[in-house]
């Protein structure tokens, strides 16, 4: 009830607070109170009160002067006039200004309200009948922004169009309405087509399809037109409302169309093609990666049993007495095998990867934590290389492993090699740079809402841009001591298994690695 506006002018404060009593007592709490006529058109202009209650007796004006200037402003708006039962006059006067209610004093409660309520009861039916209109008026503007419309009478004469078909069709509003609605029709257009359209919506049923029709200059239009007979009380055709949506655009890019799909076809054969490559490229690599598990299995033996002698013997060589001229060559001689036999250690150690089957079951993990354990593996190496940073917060090993929760379907220790394999790589190039104190590998964590994407930046100088486009093509590796090449290739693979992809990229101060892991099996990183 708080949307009914009420104003009150007089003069008569023991019956002002009454009536105000009463009114607001009844839940209509926006009452509007004026002591004086000028008060009260000022009240009245600002607020635009729904109903206006008036003494007969003003300070400054008559009260039925006050009305008549209102009655002059809005016709409309309901006037209850506040005087005694046998003010005869008063009410002849009343009468012939419009006013539409009476209050006798000494005041009635029951009255007052009766007559508030019957105002009231025509003031919602009115407002419930403007939103009505006004919900019809955006319906129809809304159909007028997205169709060509026109209705016809029974016998087919234009008796409606909107703007949209006009500018469709060429014609003016004037040129169409009181005409036959084949006046649009294109002599092309087959006769059954028109025989089948009236057929059915003579039925009373709604026709839909598309149609030829002539504009006023003499081109062709397509349109897909919607056909509904709007029916009476008696179920009477009335007249036919016609809805159309302009097709003439994707008929004229009709041959753009048909170029359209042959290159789309002409791209799935080349692509097509790609894979195939791709596909014997992964059986050449299946081979090298079965002779490359037998080559670990038959050569790692012998030459963990090699290294160990050697370190033994280096162990003796630093244990000679530092007069003996041999012992420095000795040394530096050892220190140089060590370093063969260590790259001959990590050839094989990469070919033992590219091999490497796992029978892990996928499950769902914390993403996060598998990235600290991976940090850990690959401590001994970063420590004497540069600071890590996750999310901003040094690593280090005493770490909370379960501080975020990124959690995803994954082959746990597959994923830990990825991280394994792409810190390494950050490490090997970052020792080739600056000093400990300037070097710096951060990886960062981004929930989206298929995939966890995690980001290795690092300031190492970045990626040759010749080697961006097949880094991770297998023995590709600019790297000037240890590996063959594969590791980022294993990675890939690890990551395309997942149904996610690594993106390679440069920053202006090095390498950025962005790796897309799904959350589920059922979506990939696309």
């Amino acid at each position: 009830m708080d949307t009914i506006k009420i104003l009150l002018v007089t003069v008569d404060k023991s019956l002002c607070e009454e009536i105000s009593r009463v009114v607001r007592s009844s839940g209509y709490t926006n009452v509007f109170i004026a002591n004086s006529a000028h008060e009260g058109m000022k009240l009245y202009l600002e607020w635009r009160p729904h109903i206006l209650l008036s003494d007969s007796v003003l300070i400054d004006m008559n009260g039925i002067k006050f009305l008549e200037e209102i009655k002059k402003r809005d016709q409309d708006i309901p006037t209850v006039l506040i005087t005694y039962p046998n003010s005869v006059n008063i009410f002849l006067e009343a009468i012939e200004i419009g006013v539409e209610g009476y209050i006798f004093k000494p005041l009635n409660p029951s009255r007052l309200l009766g007559t508030l309520n019957k105002f009231i009861k025509q003031i919602r039916i009115q407002q419930d009948k403007e939103k009505a209109t006004k919900l019809l008026e955006e319906y129809k503007r809304a159909i007028d922004a997205g169709s060509s419309v026109t209705k016809t009478d029974p016998t087919g004469v234009i008796t409606y169009v909107n703007d949209s078909f006009c500018n469709l069709i060429g014609y003016n509003k004037g040129e169409l309405i009181g005409k036959q609605h084949n006046i649009v029709r294109h002599p092309n257009t087959s006769k059954l087509v028109y025989t089948n359209m009236w057929k059915t919506i003579k039925n009373k049923e709604i026709w839909r399809g598309r149609i030829k029709n002539r504009k006023k200059n003499g081109e062709t239009s397509y349109e897909y037109s919607t056909i509904i007979p709007i029916l009476d009380e008696h179920e009477n055709v009335v007249e036919y409302i016609s809805f159309r949506q302009d097709l003439t655009e994707l008929y004229t890019h009709k041959e753009y169309l048909k170029n359209r799909i042959k290159r789309e076809i002409d791209k799935n054969n080349e692509l097509h093609e790609e894979q195939e490559k791709e596909n014997l490229l992964q059986e050449k690599f299946s081979t090298i990666g079965k002779m490359a598990a037998g080559i670990t299995h038959e050569i790692n033996t012998p030459l963990t049993y090699v290294k160990g002698n050697l370190e033994l013997m280096i162990n003796d060589i630093n244990a000679l007495d530092d007069n003996i001229k041999q012992k420095s060559y000795l040394q530096e001689d050892g220190k140089t095998i060590l370093n063969g036999i260590n790259r001959i250690s990590t050839i094989i150690e990469s070919m033992r990867e590219m091999s490497y089957q796992t029978k892990e079951i996928p499950k769902v993990e914390n993403i996060y934590n598998c990235l600290i354990t991976a940090l850990t593996l690959a401590h001994n190496k970063a420590k004497q290389i540069s600071n890590i940073y996750i999310q901003n917060q040094l690593f280090t090993l005493d770490i909370d492993k379960e501080k975020y929760q990124f959690q995803a379907f994954i082959q746990k220790q597959r994923i830990e090699q990825v991280f394994v394999i792409i810190v390494n790589n950050a490490m090997d190039q970052l020792k080739l740079t600056k000093d400990f104190d300037s070097r710096h590998l951060r990886i960062t964590f981004e929930e989206q809402e298929l995939c966890i994407v995690i980001k290795f930046y690092d300031n190492g100088g970045g990626i040759d841009p010749d080697m961006l486009q097949k880094i991770f093509d297998p023995f590709q590796s600019t790297k000037e001591e240890g590996g063959i090449g594969i590791g980022l290739n294993v990675a890939k693979r690890i990551i395309n298994d997942h149904k996610g992809k690594i993106i390679p990229s440069n920053t202006q101060e090095g390498a950025l690695f962005e790796v897309y892991i799904p959350k589920t099996d059922q979506f990939g990183c696309n």
